[in-house]
């Protein structure tokens, strides 16, 4: 194929390329819709003024039900696995690029084959948006931002299916606007969803994403489209001057305030790290595959979900805060990927808890949500470069400083102005 790319016509190649395809990977032609004439598809178009925002609630499945996400989770895993399968042969083999829509003309012939017929139990647009998350995956590696898609493994890989609006039903209820009933392709009883708040009135959801985590609990994630009305401007009080904060994150101190204001580190991991130790050693004990190591392993998903859950309730609280009460945030642009990084040497050891602790401080999220914040409530938030100085300039008249030393040692809190 590389040499027939060298030497034959651009036609020539795409023609050996469909034959490859057609022949050698199995790959379906296009023939929907060939009869007739296309109809242009009309995409959904977004409100420029208005905000994807999720919604995520726990639900309660029943025994069929939990069958039913049982199958649908392993399909969409299996269906992820069998197209990366797909496109690393059709490259490194026959120099061929699989895409999207030849992926999912290869569902359409696994269907048909009789040793994996079982795909048909599940919702088709389910599946297709496995194979589109596997196109997202490779788009982000071709750009550099990730590493190259892996194969999926039960039991270590997330369970989830994606829902798009013709995989799911939504009927809002008159008496409670904003909540309704949820019912899934290829079910036939909606979700018992605990409805902890209110979706937007009038508003569908534009997709949903059922999942299960490691303590055995099933959410639903509605992404609706919502209008989110910006808090008013903040500003110094007795003047005009929108108010400003500095915020400097840290492991002694969560976050760390231009006044001096601290915040605690919740420091979740050790605080129970006797519990998951005690938890860590039974199930080290245990026999693989027996049901006693299945229940250790539930109580220890549990415990992690545990800490999970309150460290997000943590900072969603703290930003939420934050962005209430100020109109410009002041941020480190810090690489949490690079700080983590392992360590090898005599003192990895100590590297290692200290990458615990960045992680278990949850830096990374910190930002995250401040920055989807200031978007949604029209504050301004300013990312400060990781290079640039700022212990090294004056507080009061950012001129350049000296750097003060405590015998023969050099202590970066201490400054002098050089002006």
């Amino acid at each position: 194929m590389g040499e027939l790319a060298g030497k034959a016509r651009p036609g020539a190649v795409a023609q050996e390329a469909d034959r490859i395809r057609r022949e050698v990977l199995g790959i379906g032609e296009r023939r929907k819709h060939r009869t007739r004439e296309a109809t242009p598809l009309q995409p959904h178009v977004k409100d420029p003024e208005a905000h994807h925002r999720l919604y995520r609630f726990r639900f309660y499945p029943t025994k069929e039900q939990a069958e039913q996400l049982e199958r649908t989770f392993g399909a969409c895993r299996w269906v992820y696995n069998e197209g990366l399968a797909l496109r690393s042969e059709a490259w490194e083999r026959h120099r061929v690029n699989v895409g999207f829509a030849q992926t999912c003309r290869a569902l359409t012939g696994w269907k048909r084959d009789e040793d994996t017929a079982w795909l048909k139990d599940v919702s088709s647009t389910v599946l297709q948006q496995s194979l589109r998350h596997l196109d997202h995956a490779f788009g982000r590696f071709f750009k550099g931002r990730a590493r190259r898609p892996k194969p999926k493994k039960k039991g270590r890989s997330r369970d989830s299916a994606t829902y798009v609006r013709t995989g799911f039903k939504w009927a809002e209820d008159p008496a409670r606007p904003g909540t309704g009933l949820i019912t899934l392709a290829k079910q036939s009883k909606p979700l018992d969803i605990r409805w902890s708040r209110a979706l937007p009135a009038g508003v569908v959801p534009v997709r949903l994403s059922v999942t299960r985590d490691r303590a055995g609990r099933f959410f639903v994630s509605t992404l609706v489209e919502e209008r989110i009305a910006p808090l008013p401007a903040v500003f110094v009080p007795g003047t005009r001057q929108p108010r400003a904060v500095g915020l400097d994150v840290g492991l002694a101190s969560l976050v760390t305030l231009d006044d001096g204001s601290k915040f605690d580190h919740p420091r979740l991991s050790k605080r129970y790290a006797e519990k998951l130790a005690r938890l860590q050693r039974e199930l080290h004990r245990k026999a693989k595959g027996s049901r006693n190591r299945e229940k250790v392993r539930r109580r220890l998903g549990r415990l992690y979900a545990l800490i999970r859950d309150v460290r997000r309730d943590m900072l969603d609280q703290l930003t939420t805060r934050l962005v209430r009460e100020n109109q410009v945030l002041v941020v480190e642009d810090l690489s949490v990927a690079t700080l983590t990084r392992s360590a090898y040497g005599k003192r990895r050891s100590r590297k290692a808890r200290l990458n615990q602790a960045i992680l278990d401080a949850g830096w990374g999220e910190l930002v995250r949500q401040l920055r989807y914040k200031c978007e949604w409530y029209g504050r301004e938030m300013v990312v400060v470069d990781r290079f640039f100085p700022s212990t090294r300039r004056c507080s009061a008249c950012r001129h350049g400083a000296e750097v003060g030393r405590v015998g023969q040692a050099v202590d970066v809190r201490r400054v002098r102005c050089a002006a």
